[in-house]
């Protein structure tokens, strides 16, 4: 029987712990038969860095958005930056957004407002939109 072929569309490969290994974590991935892969950013830097990593690899996509956990952090401008990384091709959706109020770790009003940019900016370029939701 033929092992099926998977799609981990919802993978976080420039958490800390795969700083040294991402290689190897995708290469375990795709022996397991995980065969593509989306890496979720949280921040425009995590953005950036998830960028990165789709960039080295023709079978890995990634996002660009901003976490309700780290809204409160990354500033005003965060959300433009989170447009123009948008602009790469391998990002293929805009995320991970939404609300928490189960820690709390930034105000409800700012994950509210950061959460309908985050709307409209996937609706703007037609990408999907990645959801957190607690």
């Amino acid at each position: 029987m033929q092992k099926p072929l998977l799609f981990d569309s919802h993978c976080h490969l420039t958490d800390e712990r795969f700083h040294d290994d991402v290689d190897q974590v995708i290469a375990s991935a795709a022996a397991g038969g995980v065969v593509r892969l989306i890496t979720v950013s949280s921040t425009p830097d995590d953005a950036e860095a998830a960028i990165a990593i789709a960039n080295r690899y023709e079978n890995v996509w990634a996002t660009a958005g901003v976490h309700p956990h780290s809204v409160a952090e990354v500033g005003r401008d965060a959300i433009s930056r989170v447009a123009d990384l948008a602009e790469d091709p391998k990002v293929v959706a805009i995320g991970e957004t939404g609300l928490d109020y189960y820690y709390d770790n930034s105000p409800r009003g700012q994950q509210r407002h950061a959460l309908r940019r985050h709307v409209e900016l996937a609706a703007d370029l037609a990408l999907p939109l990645i959801i957190h939701c607690r």
